[in-house]
């Protein structure tokens, strides 16, 4: 049962000050994807579906940590062909 599974995190919140007791965060951070998704009218496969949430994620990570994403991204695509490795993440 999931409760059972994520019992030792589920009260997180009352053992640090700083971790919220609601998730009300990330349900802003994901708003911008669930919209896009309905406007769209959905993701047309599994896979689509999968493509789209690590696309999303990377993005809003990357928009979160203070980075352009598309500049970050674009930068890593070019450097991918010449090294086979993504670069890290900027500073």
């Amino acid at each position: 049962m999931r409760l059972r599974r994520h019992m030792d995190y589920i009260f997180t919140f009352l053992e640090y000050e700083n971790v919220p007791f609601e998730n009300n965060f990330a349900e802003r951070q994901i708003r911008p994807v669930v919209i896009l998704r309905k406007n769209s009218q959905s993701n047309r496969s599994e896979q689509g579906a999968a493509t789209q949430a690590v696309l999303m994620s990377v993005y809003r990570t990357l928009r979160l940590r203070g980075l352009n994403p598309t500049k970050t991204i674009a930068n890593a695509l070019k450097t991918y062909p010449s090294t086979s490795q993504l670069p890290p993440l900027p500073t």
